[in-house]
């Protein structure tokens, strides 16, 4: 059997100590890469630390805040110090709203959204280009998880929707300005996944909100259309061949079951 294209390398998973991110560094240590994930969750990461440890000094977790910068570029360069190099940035980290649309949207939720999902996944770029081109050899690959919701203007509330079509933008402009540098950048435009991301919703959402989303957007059957978390990492692990990332530079992948269809 021919050895993962992902054996040996480094990758770099945010929001990585549950739910899509834990399913994909979890992946990428099966087939023999580094791992370094961060979370702002201790007791996930001490949990996920605990399950990992038979995989000796193949990965390193911290307690990070994705939107502090310092933080984010001291995590790059000690992952980077550990393992020689990085390989691949999952920007996985996420937050969801709470269905709110913008006359009724509390601007502390709509910063904290933000922050996360995009501002985030900026600083974390930012690191990941500026570590991709200072090692020998350059290169790297960049992942960003997104959403049906950044293609569409109702499949969440305002500031989720902005986070995710603004995700896509820095997808793009970054796969335009260091393709040439061997540093490809991709976006996974997901639907419906059974993750972590929802854990907002333990202090209630605008239920008005919810079921508009649900009559713009109808017929979601779980049973049917629910996304496997394990099938995400499988089209990273793919991705882990630079080959196969440069075909796909500045590439949209659609990764939600045909849904919504409209």
């Amino acid at each position: 059997m021919a050895a993962s294209s992902a054996a040996g390398k480094t990758i770099v998973v945010t929001g990585g100590a549950g739910g899509l991110g834990k399913a994909i560094a979890s992946a990428f240590l099966d087939a023999g890469a580094n791992v370094a994930i961060f979370d702002v969750h201790e007791g996930r990461l001490k949990e996920t630390a605990a399950e990992w440890e038979k995989y000796g000094d193949k990965f390193i977790t911290a307690q990070t805040d994705i939107t502090d910068e310092t933080a984010v570029a001291t995590f790059f360069t000690n992952a980077a110090a550990k393992f020689g190099r990085i390989d691949m940035l999952i920007n996985n980290a996420g937050i969801m709203d709470k269905f709110d649309a913008a006359g009724t949207l509390p601007l502390d939720l709509w910063n904290k959204v933000l922050g996360v999902n995009l501002t985030g996944a900026y600083l974390c770029t930012k690191a990941a280009v500026n570590a991709f081109e200072s090692q020998s050899p350059s290169g790297g690959t960049i992942i960003n998880i997104s959403s049906v919701a950044g293609v569409r203007g109702f499949a969440a509330g305002a500031a989720y929707t902005v986070s995710k079509h603004g995700l896509l933008g820095l997808m793009k402009n970054t796969a335009t300005f260091y393709g040439p540098k061997g540093i490809n950048s991709i976006a996974f435009l997901m639907g419906g996944m059974d993750t972590n991301i929802v854990d907002v919703f333990a202090t209630g959402f605008n239920q008005e909100g919810m079921a508009r989303t649900q009559s713009v957007a109808p017929g979601f059957d779980p049973a049917k259309q629910l996304i496997r978390l394990s099938d995400v990492a499988k089209y990273c692990i793919f991705f882990s061949d630079p080959a196969v990332a440069e075909t796909s530079n500045g590439a949209i992948i659609d990764i939600n079951k045909n849904w919504p269809t409209v």
